[in-house]
């Protein structure tokens, strides 16, 4: 049966063949002529087939399609030992037997037999040419690259209206041999022998294009250009004019339709004849060359026709690189929209995306979504990306959910002690020194002494004053070490020992202090904010929680006064 299949798929393909060469080759006064001079030898070629041959031709190929190979080969061999068999039938069974050599797999043995049709005259041009291309494309089977090479120019040579798919053999056994420079002109060869095929179709949209450009006044050089770029140039000035009108104007709705039909035009002039597999060649090669631009350009034109992840991603990547942010963004995103991406790094990449172009809104509205679908990996960076995102957007209460996930997992205390800070923008000051404590009891943190600020200002919000005093101490302790880092740290950098320093430091004060000039080298230190910042604190604490008591005290007292008088009235 798998026999049976091929053998059709052969008899079509030899059909179609002839139907492409008769087709094209009256494309032209000299295709005409060569078709005249191909009918003469026709007509000295075609001969007329026995009823014995073709009863014997016919066993053969019912053999050949029940798979008995060696008992098809017995018979098309006792055709060829027939004491009166035409030229016309030699040719008609060494094509069989060439077939049935290659369905043995046996290449360089079906080459032989394809020579011997090409080389008999008597044999029809149909089933030269179908002889010819098909070594051709053994050869390449065989990774016989120079004779493939050799095969196709032959067909080249006496094919007056050659198949495009002739230069892509050509190009492929070329790019096998890495001469990719030789390639290229080759495979786009068969691209404009292709597109050339499409002629009026092509001219139309070309006007078109054109047209636009013209009654547009964008500018291009007219002796070298693309007209997909054309009309993405086009484009791109009409969405700038489009800005600039109101929705109300008689214009806009003209604007609108005008981008419209460049957008058809150019996904129109991307479809045509190629093949996806032409293109793809011509991408590798300019790869191989490392001509990333061309490698760019060809992408353009893979992702107009042939809407795939792969070319989307790439060509966003190669905008990465030029440093288009938003047409790596646009890529990416119709990527996204298309539905190609489906790895949480993908997600990612296109929230980051969005990010860049500062578009933090849709950033966290994807994340959301991709979360809630479980195609995002649930770990702490990709929460900490989510809780940002909803930040950046100015919606606290889903940052501040995303950055709970996000510090239940970390190990650390930093995404905890940065949701204490979190709740505390928004007067969640209970929720502040509860998560201010999960921070300090789990450790690493780059900052202890802010640590400890927060949780002591968050304390002090809620009246938990001893609380506060207590954990501006605390933070107090690691501020005044990070205080003595600092000063030996200065003290190493002017070349003078800490006492030395100490001594300058507090002469420079004094002087400043009574207004004097001070002599020589004036030594500044910096000192970690922290320092300053727990002090100011803890003189405030000092002073509200005397004028808290003070009040409390008051109270109590008009209170006691007020009980007082209470049972001197009931008392009269």
């Amino acid at each position: 049966m798998k026999i049976k299949i091929v053998l059709l798929i052969v008899i079509s393909f030899l059909i179609n063949f002839l139907e492409f060469n008769n087709k094209h080759r009256s494309l032209s006064f000299s295709s005409v002529h060569a078709q005249e001079e191909n009918a003469k030898r026709k007509t000295k070629k075609t001969g007329s087939m026995s009823e014995k041959v073709a009863k014997k031709l016919g066993v053969a190929q019912e053999l050949i399609e029940e798979e008995k190979l060696d008992e098809g080969l017995i018979e098309l061999q006792s055709i060829l030992a027939f004491k009166k068999l035409s030229p016309y039938e030699r040719g008609q069974v060494n094509y069989f037997l060439a077939y049935l050599q290659y369905l043995k797999e046996d290449y360089k043995g079906a080459i032989i037999y394809y020579q011997k049709v090409v080389d008999d005259e008597n044999v029809p041009d149909g089933l030269v040419s179908a002889s010819r291309f098909t070594i051709a494309q053994l050869y390449f089977q065989l990774e016989d690259w120079k004779n493939a090479i050799k095969a196709v120019d032959s067909i080249l040579a006496n094919d007056s209206a050659p198949r495009p798919d002739l230069y892509i053999l050509k190009g492929s056994a070329l790019y096998q041999q890495k001469k990719y420079k030789e390639m290229i002109p080759i495979v786009e060869q068969a691209i404009t022998l292709s597109e050339e095929r499409n002629s009026f179709r092509l001219e139309q949209l070309h006007k078109n294009v054109t047209t636009s450009a013209s009654e547009n006044r964008v500018k291009y050089d007219k002796d070298n250009f693309d007209y997909i770029v054309l009309a993405n140039q086009v484009k791109n000035k009409l969405k700038t004019d489009l800005a600039s009108i109101r929705k109300s104007s008689d214009k806009y709705p003209v604007i609108e339709d005008a981008i419209r039909g460049l957008e058809t035009d150019a996904k129109n002039l991307a479809i045509g004849p190629t093949k996806e597999q032409w293109w793809l060649l011509l991408r590798a090669a300019y790869f191989e060359l490392e001509e990333m631009g061309k490698v760019k350009e060809v992408l353009e034109r893979l992702v107009v026709e042939w809407s795939k992840k792969e070319y989307w991603t790439q060509l966003s990547a190669f905008y990465g690189q030029d440093r288009q942010e938003e047409s790596q963004m646009a890529a990416y995103q119709t990527a996204y929209h298309e539905g190609f991406l489906e790895k949480s790094s993908e997600f990612v990449q296109m929230a980051q995306l969005y990010l860049s172009v500062e578009a933090p809104y849709e950033a966290a509205k994807l994340l959301q979504k991709a979360m809630d679908e479980d195609k995002l990996d649930k770990e702490v960076k990709n929460w900490k990306l989510l809780s940002q995102s909803w930040f950046l957007a100015q919606y606290d209460d889903n940052a501040i959910l995303a950055l709970r996930e996000a510090a239940k997992l970390s190990d650390d205390g930093e995404l905890d002690i940065r949701l204490a800070r979190s709740l505390s923008n928004i007067a969640d000051f209970n929720g502040c020194v509860d998560s201010a404590k999960v921070a300090i009891n789990k450790g690493d943190l780059k900052r202890l002494d802010d640590s400890y600020i927060t949780l002591g200002m968050c304390q002090f919000e809620t009246a938990m004053y001893d609380d506060s005093k207590a954990s501006f101490a605390s933070a107090k302790i690691d501020a005044d070490a990070r205080n003595e880092v600092a000063l030996n740290e200065c003290a190493a950098s002017e070349g003078m020992n800490r006492e030395t320093l100490t001594v300058t430091l507090e002469t420079q004060k004094a002087f400043k202090d009574m207004g004097k000039e001070i002599e020589g080298k004036i030594i500044s230190c910096p000192t970690p904010a922290t320092v300053r910042t727990v002090q100011n604190w803890q003189k405030f604490l000092d002073k509200e929680v005397e004028r808290v008591t003070l009040l409390q005290n008051q109270m109590k007292n008009i209170e006691e006064q007020l009980r007082s008088g209470e049972s001197q009235a009931l008392s009269f």
